[in-house]
């Protein structure tokens, strides 16, 4: 016997493009080339830290394990698709951060990215070709938390001179910077052929 949702075409193996569907292909070239992964990726280049002095801002960044400020000249970024999701690793000299993207509901616009016992619901949006995100849920040991709880984020990857560029910010609650981020990347085949 033949069930008819045997017939249906396979949704998109690839994270962003199944959540965001036609908008993801209004996103510039090298963004959709990063988030367009179906198995396996690197990339290379440089980024900017800069973090919040206040003690809190310290210690939160210590539980999330950024990077110390500084000019990172070789960061780097691999994502790994495996059956649930995504696996980000960036890496900022000896200092990894570690995520895990998950999906939502088809359509619903919304990536859910884990740090272990803090996850956070990101909605993706794009303006002039840039993928924006905004954090409109999150969850602590699986507990949905309070909203005034909630950093403040301002994300935005864009294509700049054919090179991903990415521009991260992130307050604590009451707007005390925790960490901004900055920087370029190009795919390892890209930074090879620049080498030659």
């Amino acid at each position: 016997m033949t069930i008819l949702s045997d017939f249906a075409p396979p949704r998109d193996r690839r994270l962003l493009k199944g959540l965001m569907g036609r908008s993801f292909e209004r996103l510039g070239g090298a963004v959709r080339d990063l988030h367009g992964i179906e198995q396996i990726g690197y990339w290379r280049g440089l980024a900017q830290v800069t973090r919040g002095t206040t003690l809190l801002s310290r210690l939160v960044g210590w539980f999330f394990h950024f990077p110390p400020a500084g000019f990172y000249p070789r960061m780097s970024v691999t994502v790994l698709r495996d059956r649930v999701g995504e696996v980000w690793m960036r890496g900022f000299g000896g200092h990894d951060i570690k995520t895990r993207l998950l999906p939502t509901a088809p359509g619903a616009r919304i990536v859910r990215e884990s740090f272990g016992l803090v996850e956070f619901d990101l909605k993706t949006g794009v303006k002039d070709g840039a993928l924006t995100l905004d954090v409109v849920g999150m969850r602590t040991l699986g507990i949905p938390t309070p909203r005034l709880l909630w950093p403040h984020l301002r994300a935005e990857e864009t294509q700049e001179d054919g090179w991903f560029r990415f521009d991260i910010r992130i307050d604590l609650p009451w707007r005390a910077p925790l960490i901004h981020y900055l920087g370029w990347l190009e795919g390892s085949a890209a930074a090879a052929k620049r080498m030659i």
